[in-house]
């Protein structure tokens, strides 16, 4: 038996969030998803506020559905490095990524490195040191159809010093009405979180299915460059493309 589930979820509890936890449960309903790992912004919170996320979490999970509690965490001075917190028991409050990993141990299910794509794929060692996973497909940088190839490297750099480190899929979804597909399936009904840790799940998205090492295979990796670079290039064109159709408007008076 294996479980289906989505990592990487935002609600209204987050300042950018559209879906209130009630709407996250009929979400994950309606496409077959057993758990839902929350990560929403810590700096949206306080101790009081996290309390009642949790509890409200508690309330809307049951044996066909479960809403685990985890929280985003930033770090002043390292623009871009999110931290993610699955599965958090306890409010806490970390200034560096030294005390989050102080803070999390034994009070979190499982910890991510974030779209790496954001900090460039520069993280401190304490980091690729101590974390869980690395988010190598967030499906909202790196978009639905393809993940992350340079995070993938990134990713098989860190395990050939620490084995035991995972390759996760994000969906990064702040709005429920825009699925982007990214699943998780475990392989262990008891504790997502801890399948997870262990790598006892697999990774799948609309055009790719990978398990929690990364393995593709020389051959699909050299066709994911590929297709990465031609995706991006196309994306790059259409970017370029609508901002000079926007200074055209504006330059006729929005006509």
């Amino acid at each position: 038996m294996s479980l289906l589930g989505a990592v990487h979820v935002h609600s209204a509890y987050s300042r950018d969030g559209r879906d209130p936890l009630s709407e996250l449960r009929s979400f994950a309903l309606e496409r077959g998803i057993r758990f839902l790992s929350l990560t929403d912004h810590a700096e949206d919170f306080d101790a009081q506020k996290f309390a009642r996320y949790v509890q409200e979490c508690s309330e809307l999970s049951d044996d066909t559905v479960s809403l685990i509690p985890g929280l985003e965490f930033r770090f002043a001075g390292l623009k871009g490095m999110h931290l993610l917190a699955l599965g958090l028991r306890r409010w806490i409050e970390p200034r560096t990524p030294d005390e989050f990993f102080q803070l999390t141990d034994g009070n979190a299910g499982f910890t991510i490195a974030a779209h790496p794509i954001y900090p460039r794929y520069l993280y401190p060692e304490v980091v690729l040191d101590r974390v869980d996973a690395i988010e190598v497909w967030n499906a909202t940088y790196n978009t639905r159809f393809l993940p992350d190839p340079r995070a993938i490297r990134l990713f098989r750099r860190v395990r050939e010093k620490r084995p035991a480190i995972v390759a996760i899929a994000g969906l990064d979804q702040h709005d429920a009405r825009n699925d982007r597909e990214t699943r998780v399936l475990v392989h262990d009904l008891a504790d997502p979180l801890a399948a997870m840790r262990a790598g006892r799940f697999e990774n799948i998205g609309r055009t790719m299915r990978f398990g929690s090492a990364a393995d593709l295979g020389a051959a699909r990796t050299a066709m994911l460059w590929i297709a990465r670079g031609i995706f991006d290039c196309v994306e790059r064109t259409q970017e370029r493309s609508a901002k000079w159709l926007a200074r055209r408007r504006a330059a006729r008076g929005g006509t």
